[in-house]
Parts: C-alpha cells; structure tokens; sequence
C-alpha cells in the first residue's frame, strides 16, 4: 500500500469515516505488515498530540471563512497571454494590409500621374500653403531657400 493511501485511511477510520468493511481491511494489513503498523501508530500519536493542543489552545482551531475572491482558480498562464497574442496578431496584421494598400494605390497614382503629364500639361493650382524653392544667394556664396508668393508666380523655364 502507499504511503498516501495508508495515512488517509488511518485519519479515516480514526475520525470514524470508514466503513466496518474497510476499517476491517485495513486492521488485516495493519497486522500483516508491522512497517505499516508502526507508521500508523505515529500517525495516531500525531494526531493526539494536536487533539491536545486544540483542547488546550481553542483559538487555534477557530479558522475564519474563506471569502469566494480568495478561492479563485488558477489561471493557466496561455489563457492570460492568449487575447494579447491575438490583438498582437490582429495589429500586425492590419499594418501589413495597409502597407500593401497604400503601396498599391501609390503606384496607381503615379500611373494615372505619368499617363496625364504625357498628354497635356496641367494648370497650377492656387494654394493657401507657401511655397519654397532654392535660389543663389547673392550676398553669399551658397544657396538659400525663398518664398515664392503663389499669385505672382510666374512659370520658370527648364534648361
């Protein structure tokens, strides 16, 4: 028999718990097994010893109720890393489409965009963002970067 098995049904039947078939069950190993004996008898010695104590000391068997938030179940660690798995996913994945979709629509773009300068210029627009262009500066030596006010813009010729 083991060890576990021995000393529950030594609690059992102390406490009264067994029924006469088992209890007679586990007298006939006890007889026939004098290690089993002997660790039965230091079972039963233990449990005096903390009868007694209990009798003497009654604050020691006072347990208070357990509350239902502390009795709560393990959580399995895959199941908390499962939704951040999948929202992880989800996001990687959304970034992916939409990558593709904004390469896909640029190079549309830049189609229709050749396809139109071949066939006829197009008229400039007014807009109400400043624009910029590079020019010599002529106090200096290097370049600088100036305003072009867009009403008075005049088409510059390409070399």
């Amino acid at each position: 028999m083991n060890p576990s098995s021995l000393h529950a049904l030594v609690i059992d039947r102390h406490f009264g718990e067994l029924t006469p078939e088992a209890a007679e069950l586990l007298d006939l190993h006890l007889a026939r097994h004098p290690e089993a004996r002997a660790e039965a008898e230091r079972i039963l010695a233990s449990l005096a010893v903390t009868q007694d104590a209990v009798m003497r000391h009654p604050e020691l068997a006072r347990v208070m109720p357990a509350s239902v938030e502390k009795i709560a179940a393990p959580v399995p660690r895959h199941s908390v890393m499962m939704p951040w798995l999948a929202r992880a996913a989800a996001i990687a994945l959304l970034a992916a489409i939409a990558g593709v979709a904004g390469f896909v629509a640029g190079r549309s773009e830049s189609r229709v965009a050749e396809s139109s300068k071949a066939s006829a210029p197009s008229p400039r627009k007014e807009s109400p963002w400043a624009r910029y262009r590079l020019s010599f500066d002529p106090a200096g030596q290097g370049m600088q970067v100036v305003r072009v006010d867009t009403s008075n813009l005049q088409p510059r010729s390409h070399p």
